[in-house]
């Protein structure tokens, strides 16, 4: 995605939300203030407080972006040289090395179709939002514009959306009536700064007493810590791929998957492509639940119906095309481990091979044929619902 500078404001009042480009994965990332304040000291004072204008574009955020939500306060305080939130700012870094900042050609070299697919769909997000927040900000009074009239573009808002996701942390929120807890992302100056590791010498503790509404967060030491040496936390058993675009499941989303038995200790996360059903149910419909952003839409259909493929786009054709991609983007990479491709198989039968070796080759040829076909019946049946849309609109 193309970054662009914006404009230093030449305000005393103001400090720049420029983004520069992206650093190389090699460089080192410098901090916005090279001689940041005594950072012990500002955690001890206030909480931060609201502005309506962000609470209302963070409305306009879908769910699964998480990040942007917090990443319009984390802004707003960057923004603001009189912020309480400046020495813990002053410490992230100017740059993030994430796909979101790579070009055109860079995302395409990932050649790991999901996780281009969700970068490519979250760079548009960005140039989508860049112009929702212009237009929220448009012919604002001074003292309500929530930047200190500084412009927003997609450079400062990708440089928010990376800060929040590379270090938020998940935490108990809202208490449900029903006495459960929402889990939600928080972001936690100091604790943010510690490393990870699957055998950690601290963990997080969260306290709240039950008649007050204030949240205590502590790190506990669980082995005896030398000075010198780093304060490790297990950040959690997440895949790789969530890590460099972000991607954080509802809970509401969760709840589905769990109800799937595709989360949890006992998951099951053996899927199946191809046969009678071509697609497997548990799959079609985590993938509809995952690419859906309302969650009262999902809500109106039965397990059954999100797990058949012969119902008729039950999220919305938008969704029902993007799962369908997903899954075409799968079986490419299911392709792409076989190292030879179904005419070279062929070609090493005609030369003559043992029996063993023949029905091993007809093996891999019949599994590379099968993913061939869901990869031609979905690419089919996507056309055909694109196909309905477009005489649908002109109708």
């Amino acid at each position: 995605m193309a970054v662009s500078k914006i404009v230093m404001a030449s305000l005393a009042n103001c400090r720049p939300l420029t983004c520069a480009a992206t650093a190389t994965a090699s460089s080192y990332q410098e901090r916005l203030v090279s001689h940041p304040p005594d950072l012990i000291k500002w955690t001890k004072t206030e909480l931060m407080r609201a502005h309506s204008v962000l609470v209302n574009l963070a409305q306009k955020v879908p769910d699964e972006l998480w990040a942007m939500k917090l990443g319009l306060k984390l802004l707003q305080e960057r923004a603001r040289v009189s912020s309480f939130w400046w020495p813990y700012i002053s410490n992230l870094p100017q740059t993030y090395s994430v796909p979101i900042f790579f070009q055109g050609e860079d995302i395409k070299n990932l050649q790991y179709a999901p996780l281009v697919y969700q970068v490519n769909r979250r760079c548009r997000f960005l140039l989508d939002f860049e112009q929702e927040v212009k237009r929220a900000l448009e012919n604002l009074k001074q003292n309500d514009h929530p930047f200190d009239r500084q412009d927003v573009d997609a450079s400062s808002l990708g440089w928010s959306m990376s800060a929040v996701s590379s270090r938020a942390f998940r935490l108990h929120g809202k208490k449900l009536p029903d006495g459960t807890r929402i889990d939600a992302p928080m972001m936690l100056p100091l604790i943010d700064m510690c490393n990870h590791a699957f055998n950690p010498n601290a963990q997080i503790i969260q306290e709240q007493d039950a008649g007050s509404a204030k949240m205590l967060i502590k790190v506990v030491a669980e082995t005896p810590i030398k000075q010198n040496d780093a304060i490790l936390l297990n950040y959690g058993c997440l895949n790789n791929d969530l890590f460099p675009i972000g991607l954080w499941i509802s809970p509401w989303q969760q709840q589905f998957l769990s109800q799937l038995n595709l989360v949890g200790e006992a998951a099951n996360l053996k899927v199946t492509l191809g046969g009678q059903d071509l697609v497997d149910g548990r799959l079609l419909a985590a993938l509809r639940v995952l690419l859906a952003g309302d969650m009262e839409m999902v809500r109106k259909h039965d397990m059954d119906t999100l797990k058949s493929l012969s119902a008729d786009a039950p999220l919305g054709i938008a969704n029902e095309v993007s799962a369908y991609r997903t899954i075409i983007a799968l079986c490419v990479i299911a392709l792409e481990h076989f190292p030879t491709k179904i005419m070279e198989d062929e070609s090493s039968l005609k030369q003559g091979v043992s029996a063993s070796t023949e029905l091993a080759i007809q093996f891999r040829i019949q599994k590379k044929s099968v993913i061939i076909d869901v990869m031609s019946d979905l690419t089919r049946r996507a056309k055909s619902l694109l196909s309905k849309n477009t005489t649908a609109c002109q109708g």
